[in-house]
């Protein structure tokens, strides 16, 4: 048999050999891909808000005074004249400090009570603020309140939480009971995670004189009422 000039016999083609690992992370990087299809593969959890409203009040009560004595002592041949001064001065501070807590998830709401039984006169501010603003018929009599507050926490980034904090109220009357959302209220405010903040607050003062004969007495009460707000992530 004579052959062609310039061609050789036929070869079988020469396969590239496989590198080590290549063929076999095929398989693992297809799963990866159909996991990945799959709900909640990835996806981050939830994050957990703990909100934490501390109700802080101090009193300063002082009281300053000079009061005079004087007294004289007769006999039969002689006289004594006997006097004194006698002053006061003294402050006291009083500290009280309660709270209460609730956790919400990231972007719920949750609500906190405060208050279970409300005064008559603040349950006729109440009242009055909710039949203004449209949200309690008039003529209706509460016959128990409590109050609270609803908050609705927003993860942000960069170490951040945005807020937003409602009063609420719950109420009973003679036909039934419900609550109330007081949204004009609201009160939306961005702290940094584990950062106290103070969020509202009240003062009274009260400075009273009594003058007498050999003297006179001074007193002073001075109370500030402070709420203030941490929130952090769990």
């Amino acid at each position: 048999m004579r052959r062609s000039p310039g061609r050789g016999p036929d070869r079988p083609r020469r396969r590239e050999p496989v590198r080590d690992g290549v063929r076999a992370a095929a398989i693992p990087l297809a799963w990866i891909a159909l996991l990945a299809g799959f709900p909640g593969s990835g996806a981050a959890a939830p994050r957990q808000v703990k909100v934490v409203i501390e109700f802080r009040q101090q009193e300063r009560t002082g009281q300053q005074g000079v009061q005079g004595s004087g007294a004289d002592s007769v006999r039969q041949r002689s006289t004594r004249a006997g006097g004194g001064v006698a002053a006061e001065d003294t402050v006291t501070i009083t500290t009280r400090s309660s709270g209460i807590f609730v956790v919400v998830q990231d972007g719920g709401s949750g609500t906190m009570l405060v208050a279970q039984e409300v005064l008559s006169p603040q349950r006729a501010y109440f009242f009055d603020y909710a039949a203004g603003k449209g949200y309690a018929v008039q003529g209706v009599t509460w016959q128990r309140l409590g109050t609270g507050l609803t908050v609705r926490p927003t993860v942000l980034s960069g170490g951040q939480i945005r807020l937003a904090v409602t009063p609420w109220l719950s109420y009973l009357t003679p036909a039934g009971g419900g609550s109330i959302e007081l949204v004009e209220a609201t009160t939306e405010l961005v702290v940094r995670v584990g950062e106290k903040v103070q969020l509202g607050g009240a003062a009274t003062e009260l400075h009273a004189v009594t003058r007498q004969i050999l003297g006179y007495r001074e007193a002073q009460r001075a109370g500030e009422t402070s709420v203030f707000l941490t929130a952090t992530l769990q």
